[in-house]
C-alpha cells in the first residue's frame, strides 16, 4: 500500500467510533439512574420522571409538577486483550509475530445527565442535556496492537429542548430538538519498517484532533389505556458529522522532509445513525408493573468512513464497516413496596452490528451483551426523591483478526474478555 495512507483509517474510524464499551454499537444509553433499574426496559412508555424526555419528549406530559433532575453513571468496564499469534504478513509471503504486550485499554469513565421539566399553558416544556456517546481507551504504546490503536478520548455534549402536549384523556405528542458537540483526540503507531523491510524497526506517531457542532431532531406519541397500560413510540433522527480537525505526524528523521507526513488539515463525514424504540408498560395488580421495550438502530448507514486531506500530497484514507441494523430488547418490572419504596430489575439484550471478527478494532471490542439490572427509587420528602441503579453487563469473548489500514500487513488475532459494571444515581425535585 502506498505510503499516503499512512494515516490508517482505522484511526479515522475512531472519530466517531467512541469505542464505547457501554451498549452495543457505540451508542451511551446512560440517561437515566431509574431507567438503569430496569435496564431501560420501557423507557418510551415510562413516565416515571423528566429523563423520559430523552427517550420519549410524550411522557412530560404525565409529570404534573415543574422537575429538576441531576444524574451521574460511573461506568467500570474491562476489556482486557488476549493475543492468540498475532502476526505480520512479511512481502515474501511469509509471516514473523508481531511483538508487544497484551493489554487493557478500558477506563472509568463518569457519564452525567440533566433535566428540566416545566409547563407553558396547555403545553409541556423540558430541556435534556446529555453525554450521548463518550470514552477514554488508553493503551501502553508498545502493546502488540499500537499500529491499530493507542489513546482514544472522546468527549460529546448534547442540548435536547423538547415540547409536548397531551390531546383528550389518552394521547400525548412530543417533539424536540438536538444540537450535538463533538470532539475526538486519537493517536496511534505507525510502522515505517513495513516499507523499508525492517518492519517494528521505524515507527512515527499519528494523533488526530476533530470536532464538530451538528443537528438532528426527536419526536414520540404515548397513548395511555388506563388500567391496561401505556404504549410509546419515539423516533430519533440521523445526526450528520461534518467533523474539521488536524491530523499530526510524528515520524522518523529519515522521513522529516517527505511531503507526505506534513501535519494537515482534515475532514470527515460521518452520519450517525436513526433509531426508534416501541414500549409498553402494564400494571399487574395495585404494585407492580411490568415493562418491555424493542429499540432499533440503524447501524446500516455506517457502511464506510472516508477521511479528507488538506495536503494535496496525499489521498482519501477510506475504511470499509458494512455494519447492520441492530436491535436491543428488554424486559423488567417495578415493585411499589410502600409509600417512600420502590423497587426496580430488568434483563436487556443487546445485538452488535458488527458482521465479524475481520471488521472488529481495538477501539470497538463490541458484541452482542446481556444486561442484568437491580435499582431503588426512595422518596426522601415530598419535593426529592432519590434513584440508585446497578448493572452488570455480560459479554461474548468478541474475537478479533483485524488488519492495519496503513500497510495491510499488521494482523491483531486474539480476544477480549469484558464485563462492565455500572452505578447510576440521580436526585429528582418536584417543584
Amino acid at each position: 500500500m502506498q505510503k499516503q495512507s499512512v494515516l490508517s483509517a482505522s484511526l479515522i474510524l475512531s472519530l466517531f467510533s467512541l469505542s464505547s464499551v457501554q451498549a452495543a454499537g457505540f451508542s451511551l444509553i446512560e440517561q437515566s439512574a431509574s431507567g438503569q433499574g430496569l435496564s431501560y426496559a420501557g423507557a418510551a412508555a415510562n413516565p416515571e420522571d423528566a429523563s423520559v424526555m430523552w427517550f420519549n419528549p410524550a411522557g412530560m406530559t404525565e409529570i404534573s409538577n415543574n422537575q429538576l433532575i441531576v444524574a451521574a453513571h460511573i461506568i467500570a468496564p474491562s476489556a482486557q486483550f488476549n493475543n492468540d499469534d498475532s502476526y505480520i504478513k512479511n512481502s515474501d509471503g511469509s509471516t514473523s509475530p508481531l511483538y508487544g504486550k497484551e493489554d487493557n485499554g478500558a477506563g472509568v469513565g463518569v457519564v452525567p445527565n440533566f433535566y428540566w421539566k416545566g409547563k407553558a399553558g396547555d403545553y409541556d416544556l423540558g430541556l435534556g442535556v446529555n453525554v450521548p456517546f463518550g470514552s477514554v481507551v488508553d493503551y501502553d504504546q508498545n502493546w502488540v496492537g499500537r499500529y491499530h490503536a493507542v489513546y482514544t478520548e472522546t468527549k460529546t455534549y448534547n442540548l435536547n429542548p423538547s415540547i409536548a402536549r397531551k390531546f383528550g384523556d389518552n394521547l400525548s405528542l412530543g417533539f424536540g430538538l438536538n444540537a450535538q458537540y463533538i470532539n475526538v483526540v486519537l493517536s496511534q503507531k505507525i510502522d515505517f519498517g513495513v516499507a523499508t523491510g525492517a518492519p517494528q524497526q521505524l515507527d512515527g506517531y499519528a494523533d488526530l484532533n476533530a470536532n464538530a457542532l451538528s443537528f438532528g431532531y426527536n419526536f414520540g406519541a404515548m397513548y395511555d389505556f388506563k388500567e391496561a397500560g401505556r404504549l410509546g413510540f419515539s423516533y430519533r433522527s440521523e445526526i450528520d458529522h461534518k467533523a474539521k480537525g488536524k491530523a499530526k505526524f510524528d515520524t522518523p528523521a529519515i522521513l522529516a522532509n517527505d511531503p507526505r507526513f506534513k501535519d494537515s488539515d482534515i475532514t470527515s463525514n460521518v452520519v450517525l445513525p436513526a433509531s426508534a424504540s416501541l414500549s409498553y408498560v402494564v400494571p399487574v395488580g395495585d404494585k407492580f408493573e411490568v415493562l418491555a421495550d424493542a429499540t432499533w438502530t440503524g447501524w446500516s448507514s455506517f457502511q464506510e468512513l472516508r477521511i479528507e486531506f488538506d495536503n494535496p500530497a496525499k489521498d482519501d484514507a477510506v475504511q470499509p464497516q458494512e455494519w447492520t441494523d441492530a436491535m436491543r430488547y428488554a424486559l423488567g418490572m417495578t415493585y411499589q413496596m410502600n409509600d417512600t419504596l420502590k423497587l426496580r430489575t430488568g434483563v436487556a439484550l443487546d445485538q452488535t452490528p458488527i458482521k465479524n471478527k475481520y471488521l472488529r478494532t481495538p477501539r470497538i471490542a463490541d458484541s452482542n451483551r446481556t444486561w442484568l439490572s437491580v435499582g431503588v427509587g426512595y422518596k426522601i420528602s415530598d419535593s426529592l426523591n432519590l434513584d440508585v441503579g446497578y448493572t452488570r453487563i455480560f459479554s461474548d469473548n468478541p474475537e478479533i483478526e483485524a488488519t492495519d489500514a496503513d500497510t495491510q500487513a499488521h494482523v491483531l488475532k486474539g480476544d477480549f474478555a469484558i464485563a462492565i459494571d455500572i452505578l447510576s444515581a440521580q436526585l429528582v425535585w418536584n417543584y
